[in-house]
């Protein structure tokens, strides 16, 4: 076999060690990260939903290493609306993450209350609830010692309740989204063979972005910092510039090793698309590859 293929196999490998080191009781399950996180705020931020007095739907998908046999795969549909009452607003999503033997999926309900906190600020406080499924098929993991007592040949799948929380502090130019993602710690029982229940870990994410004007065009900073016991924070910072809101181009860079390039159109006055390329940097750019990621978003009145 030559060299690449050894790496390419090892990799294959590793994707499977990262999926029994979820089920043997790390609880470090992590929650896909996003590129794009002006394009469909509500999945990682509760308090994004019914911001404005608009309907919005968000399909979002994610496959970040191409390079890779049976990489991650993630795709989330996301509904947000405004209530009867101006200081409400709701939302719904739906949504999956496969990498290789592994699936994650689930759905959540989200509520935001809205407030004027001074003359110049609005902040949201949000709050969601939800049931998530984890399952494994050991039947597409080939193992060198045939009946091992984690896997066998079996598939195991298992559904826990879970809860998200946090608020948005907004001028209009200015936003702060801070959330708090699988409060509950539910155990995740998969591998009870390996030495009891696996409890998820909450995640902690911040995006900070401030949209000004300058020379006729829209200027976005967005900074975004991820937190999960016990991997290191993570932070990606990226520059998103507009035409009018209706042409956008962005790049930028995550710390996990991996830069992103992209750009985005207002089809119609209801239909947005957004795209980016994301590619590994170092040592592992050859195996992993480039990865995509694609936002479709519809927008009605209510």
């Amino acid at each position: 076999m030559k060299p690449y293929s050894n790496t390419i196999a090892q990799m294959k490998w590793s994707l499977v060690v990262a999926a029994l080191a979820w089920g043997a009781g790390l609880g470090a399950q992590q929650l896909p990260v996003t590129t794009l996180p002006l394009d469909h705020a509500f999945d990682a931020h509760p308090a994004a939903a019914g911001a404005d007095s608009l309907i919005h739907v968000s399909l979002w998908q994610r496959s970040p290493w191409t390079g890779v046999p049976s990489a991650p795969r993630t795709t989330s549909l996301a509904l947000t609306s405004p209530t009867g009452s101006s200081s409400l607003g709701w939302g719904a999503r739906a949504w999956s993450d496969i990498a290789g033997p592994t699936r994650m999926a689930g759905f959540h309900m989200g509520l935001a209350y809205k407030s004027r906190w001074t003359e110049r600020w609005n902040l949201s406080l949000g709050m969601g609830l939800g049931w998530m499924q984890f399952s494994v098929d050991g039947n597409q993991i080939e193992l060198e010692e045939a009946g091992d007592p984690v896997l066998g040949d079996t598939y195991q799948t298992v559904g826990v309740p879970d809860a998200s929380a946090g608020l948005l502090l907004s001028d209009g130019t200015l936003m702060l989204a801070v959330s708090a993602s699988q409060v509950l710690g539910s155990a995740v029982p998969v591998f009870e063979s390996v030495g009891g229940d696996s409890r998820l870990e909450s995640h902690l994410r911040a995006m900070l972005s401030y949209r000004f004007k300058k020379g006729g065009l829209g200027w976005t900073p967005i900074l975004q910092v991820q937190h999960l016991r016990p991997i290191p924070a993570e932070w990606s910072a990226s520059l998103r510039v507009d035409k009018n809101q209706d042409f956008w181009a962005m790049a930028g860079y995550r710390s996990a090793g991996a830069g992103h390039f992209g750009a985005g159109v207002r089809l119609n006055d209801q239909l947005t698309f957004s795209y980016n390329r994301n590619w590994a940097t170092g040592a592992l750019a050859q195996v992993l590859g480039g990865g995509h990621e694609v936002v479709l978003g519809f927008t009605v009145p209510r």
